[in-house]
């Protein structure tokens, strides 16, 4: 047990060569324990013993702050390793994983030694040379009745959730008369308001500074001529960006709002008669996390709306809930662009799949987002499962069927695909050719199981091109692409025209009859400022673009109407 206790306790290392354990592994918000913050002799580190120098920790000692897990740890030392040691703790927002919203958590736990003697510094200047943590940024009162979002999370113990739910509350039920309303916002309690307080107000215009502030252990910090001062026990000063806005104003780009492209309204009507567009798109590694980033969110909820997409088959979910982040934004919007969205809006719903198989580091999900405003309704949903229990499993990640009925007339059968990838050096081409022939099985599936129903469409990342003879099945069976073999769906910013056609929405013959105009790839809008790429900004969300493909939405070609189909029902490949 001795052995298995020193490799799993999490040590920390410092610059004279002691070490200390943290006695808690990975319990939040970081309560160190006394061991780890006693002193270990005469040594230049004990001023530092409650934090984290991220150029030299550990897997182990990455761990200890909150929100990061082994997988993040381990990007965060790579990283760091490629660029030879950060340079101010702001980069580290730049790490696959980390981003500002998570940097915000744990700003105040991390450092980065200026020079082998001297205390920490945490500033950068536009240089990106450290400066002397004298240099501290001015924070003036913020105003719970005009602030932002990102004005709001500023304040020192506002994170993104409670300055969402204090905004919604606000458009809600009006206008805070006290300081003392804020109890009603879901999150905030007394103890919370109280370390808060000093710098709120509900005068909508205020430049007011703060005489004091409150820290999380109950003991005020001077503050001199509106500067703020924070200090650790072991009395330096330094400088903390407690917000993702003060990161922006450091980081350039993020600090204004992302510019959409020009987009014509979308007419949802073609030969006078109503349609609707059905769409397809990769998010890649689309995780919770992810999903909070305002960057992501403005993308992918403003390429819904403009181009008035109806049903959205999405892939690489990593997180069950990630979905629900766009939903919420969508309908009750909080990013600027989305507030002023003056064309439909819409109604928006998700549903998700269950574990649908495993991607990078993580298992993977399907899901649809779908607009009951446009007369969409979820039917019902299931994942496909294999029929040979106990033998390897047909699909990497098993596809995700749902059924839809649009403007009470036209009902469908949409499967959501994500196959396996061919690999850099197309090592795994052939299980992916393997997946695509076994989609002919899922048809006959789908037809076994729903007698009568010809609107059937299968889309999703098929990781292969749509003229392989690995679709020869497909295509025997009356499918088509929508999306023609020498249109590409993929997208980065060093190649915006894309290389490949991994994207598509393969059509009956049947549903081919209901084509109502052109399909299409999306490729304008899908960066922004606020998505971070390397060590610049203005990533992309995705290396994918969504497809689509517009469909009659008033018209059935089935003789027997509607899918009878029960709810849980189950099909087997």
């Amino acid at each position: 047990m001795g052995v298995v206790n020193s490799c799993c306790i999490p040590r920390r290392s410092c610059d004279c060569g002691k070490t200390k354990r943290n006695g808690e592994h990975r319990g939040y918000h970081r309560t160190l324990s006394a061991t780890f913050n006693m002193s270990v002799g005469d040594n230049d580190c004990s001023n530092t013993s409650s934090l984290v120098n991220i150029n030299i920790a550990t897997e182990e000692e990455l761990m200890t702050l909150r929100g990061i897990d082994r997988a993040t740890a381990k990007n965060i030392i790579e990283h760091r390793n490629q660029i030879g040691g950060f340079r101010c703790i702001e980069d580290i927002a730049l790490v696959s994983g980390v981003g500002a919203a998570k940097y915000v958590q744990i700003q105040d736990d991390i450092f980065i030694p200026s020079s082998a003697n001297s205390s920490p510094s945490m500033t950068r200047s536009e240089g990106n040379s450290l400066e002397s943590p004298n240099d501290k940024s001015s924070l003036s009162i913020v105003s719970v009745n005009s602030a932002n979002v990102f004005n709001l999370i500023r304040v020192k113990g506002i994170g993104m959730t409670i300055a969402k739910n204090i905004v919604d509350y606000r458009e809600r039920n009006g206008k805070f008369n006290c300081l003392d309303e804020l109890r009603k916002v879901k999150g905030i309690g007394p103890m919370l308001l109280d370390s808060i307080k000093v710098w709120l107000t509900v005068d909508e215009k205020t430049d007011k500074k703060p005489t004091a502030n409150l820290q999380s252990n109950g003991k005020v910090t001077p503050v001199e001529n509106g500067k703020r001062q924070i200090y650790n026990s072991s009395g330096f000063e330094r400088r903390s960006t407690s917000s993702i806005e003060n990161l922006l104003e450091i980081l350039g780009p993020l600090a204004k709002v992302p510019v959409r492209p020009d987009v014509k309204p979308v007419s949802l009507k073609y030969k006078n008669k109503r349609i609707f567009r059905l769409a397809s798109w990769n998010l890649q590694r689309f995780s919770k996390e992810k999903a909070m980033n305002p960057g992501v969110k403005d993308v992918v909820c403003m390429t819904i709306l403009e181009n008035s997409l109806g049903i959205v088959a999405v892939q690489e979910l990593a997180d069950k809930d990630a979905l629900q982040e766009i939903c919420q934004e969508l309908n009750m919007p909080t990013l600027p662009n989305v507030k002023k969205w003056k064309g439909r809006r819409g109604m928006w719903k998700c549903c998700v799949s269950k574990a649908a198989g495993r991607m990078f580091q993580s298992m993977e999900y399907h899901g649809f987002l779908y607009d009951e405003s446009q007369d969409i309704q979820l039917v019902t949903s299931c994942l496909l499962e294999s029929s040979n229990r106990g033998n390897p499993k047909p699909f990497t990640r098993m596809p995700f069927l749902a059924v839809f009925k649009i403007n009470n007339a036209f009902d469908c059968v949409v499967v959501s695909v994500h196959l396996k990838a061919t690999g850099l050096a197309d090592e795994d081409k052939k299980r992916t050719e393997n997946e695509t022939d076994k989609l002919g099985d899922v048809v006959e599936a789908i037809h076994k199981k729903i007698k009568d129903e010809n609107d059937v469409i299968i889309l999703g990342d098929f990781n292969l091109g749509p003229n392989s003879k690995a679709f020869d099945d497909l295509r025997d069976n009356g499918y088509q692409p929508s999306i023609p073999a020498n249109t590409y769906t993929n997208i980065s910013q060093s190649n915006i025209n894309g290389s490949e056609n991994y994207d598509n929405i393969w059509l009956s013959r049947q549903t081919r009859s209901l084509l109502a105009g052109d399909s299409g790839v999306i490729r304008t809008g899908l960066s922004s400022p606020w998505i971070p790429d390397g060590w610049t900004w203005g990533g992309m969300v995705s290396d994918h673009c969504p497809v689509f493909t517009p469909l009659y939405a008033s018209i059935d070609m089935d003789k027997d109407g509607d899918v009878t189909l029960a709810k849980e029902a189950c099909f087997e490949v």
